[in-house]
């Protein structure tokens, strides 16, 4: 079995010390560095490649936004995961935009956790519960169906891959497109669709079945 690489990130050292005790416990998991905040994770990525950062929601000296943002611009391949103990919808938001594969609760079971990142790993895309489901609720409250635009063949496309969480430059990679064209579709998306955000695409892939890869992972078996 190959092994996932994991880099965590987080502040609170007895939190931080303590997960990777239990995560290199696990036969397919190995823990490659522990960082305290954002900078070091992303200095880390570089020398590391790890396959997936868990990193802390609060992490000091630098937004988990704009780290997980500067991470994908290092590297397409490495998969950012959130750990957090807030269920704000708009944290949710943000780090669904800046590329996050996972945003999952810090106090999640450890069995759940190592089937997550296993997950993430492999590209889908992790929310906890009750997350996941204000994610699907949210979306199916605002958007009005009435009135909403056919979207194109290529627009689908891009749609299932926002609701895997890809960014306008993995989309760009993926489909042999510029970036700047990945972008303007991804705007006429949110437009056709009355979304706001990617977010909200994401749960709407999810909705149209279009992807299934947000998961409550207490109910995915």
């Amino acid at each position: 079995m190959e092994q996932i690489k994991v880099l965590l990130a987080d502040d609170k050292e007895i939190f931080r010390e303590g997960l990777a005790r239990l995560l290199d416990e696990q036969e397919q998991i190995e823990v490659v560095s522990r960082c305290s905040n954002g900078k070091q994770a992303i200095k880390k990525v570089k020398e590391t490649e790890p396959d997936v950062v868990l990193m802390g929601s609060d992490i000091s000296d630098c937004d988990s936004s704009k780290a997980t943002q500067q991470i994908k611009e290092l590297s397409l391949k490495v998969k950012v995961a959130m750990l957090t103990d807030s269920k704000r919808e708009e944290k949710l938001s943000s780090a669904m935009e800046a590329g996050v594969t996972g945003y999952l609760a810090k106090d999640i079971k450890v069995v759940d956790l190592v089937k997550s990142i296993d997950l993430i790993a492999k590209g889908e895309v992790v929310v906890s519960p009750p997350l996941a489901g204000k994610l699907v609720r949210k979306v199916a409250s605002t958007k009005e169906t009435e009135g909403k635009e056919h979207l194109s063949e290529r627009e689908t496309e891009i749609l299932k891959l926002l609701g895997k969480g890809a960014t306008n430059k993995e989309i760009a990679e993926r489909l042999f497109i510029a970036e700047n064209t990945a972008k303007v579709h991804v705007k006429n998306i949110l437009g056709k669709s009355q979304l706001r955000n990617r977010q909200q695409a994401a749960a709407y892939a999810v909705q149209e079945g279009l992807v299934t890869e947000v998961r409550d992972i207490d109910k995915s078996g």
